[in-house]
């Protein structure tokens, strides 16, 4: 054979093997990208949470690493068709490393940081892993979440010191109610007052509107909350005005001593009446609610 069609031949092999070796099926094999998302259904300005593992199941170790040096994990969402678009190029800033053969890494990462979620609506989310021997991204499934929104039923403005000589700030509390098809959550969102920028917006756990809640800020401007949380049980939560969540207390109501919020001369708050509650601790059983399927002693079952 003519030496030039012998390369010709060699060429097209190398570039058959490659092709099976690259083929999509192969690569998807060889990196494998899966994604969490912390729920399904969320309140504006919420955090949405993607837990996104990629397993490197290439047989060799590889250098993940995105295109000129951009990070090697990014998100594609579209709401209602239409691609968003990070706030910033980089938003992530995930630097290159080597991921070992059959190795995987786990990265959780707050979608809300870098793309405008607040709008109504459904999104669709998947993550995308650059894989370099390919120059080419590989794809989590795609999830689905709604945005939806409620009208708060209580505000309360605060101000907050921007330092010395300087004119302070002020800042909105308010609570929403979000229910769906399962059950009833509330919600506090810090705002500012002048401006569209929201600090935070989170869930303070299951809600039950027998009873209406406490809220009032404290002499350091730290919003206190109290609502019903389940039968005879009072939630306690306490919010900065940063948006940093302080903790959360629980409270059982006793026979006509139900808890409440009460200010003292000082300015500070706290919860009088009930009896704190440790969920973490088994729980007495004359304390706990009675089963239909119960029967008192010496009857038969």
């Amino acid at each position: 054979m003519h030496p030039s069609r012998r390369h010709l031949a060699a060429s097209l092999i190398f570039a058959l093997l490659a092709t099976a070796l690259f083929a999509p099926g192969r690569a998807q094999a060889q990196l494998m990208v899966s994604m969490k998302l912390n729920k399904e259904t969320f309140v504006a300005y919420e955090s949405v949470v993607a837990t996104v593992t990629v397993h490197n199941r290439a047989g060799s170790d590889i250098v993940l690493g995105g295109p000129r040096g951009t990070s090697w994990l990014t998100f594609d969402i579209y709401r209602q068709g239409d691609l968003l678009s990070p706030r910033r190029r980089d938003p992530f800033g995930l630097g290159a490393f080597v991921l070992g053969a059959g190795k995987s890494v786990t990265k959780t990462l707050d979608l809300g940081r870098a793309y405008s979620l607040a709008d109504y609506g459904s999104y669709s989310i998947n993550a995308a892993v650059y894989f370099p021997p390919l120059k080419t991204y590989f794809s989590s499934p795609k999830k689905r979440i709604n945005v939806s929104d409620s009208r708060p039923f209580w505000k309360q403005s605060v101000g907050v010191s921007q330092g010395r000589g300087e004119l302070a700030s002020f800042r909105e509390y308010s609570l929403l109610e979000h229910r769906d098809q399962v059950r009833a959550d509330l919600y506090v969102r810090l705002r500012d007052a002048k401006t569209p920028r929201v600090y935070c917006c989170f869930s303070l756990g299951r809600y039950l509107n027998i009873r209406k809640p406490q809220a009032t800020v404290d002499s350091q401007n730290r919003l206190h909350v109290l609502h019903m949380s389940q039968p005879h049980m009072f939630s306690h939560s306490r919010i900065s005005p940063e948006g940093t969540f302080l903790g959360q207390d629980f409270y059982r109501e006793t026979a006509g001593d139900r808890p409440k919020l009460m200010i003292d001369s000082g300015g500070g708050v706290r919860v009088v009446g009930g009896k704190l509650h440790d969920l973490d601790k088994p729980q007495p059983v004359a304390d706990r609610p009675h089963s239909i399927t119960d029967r008192p002693p010496g009857l038969p079952r």
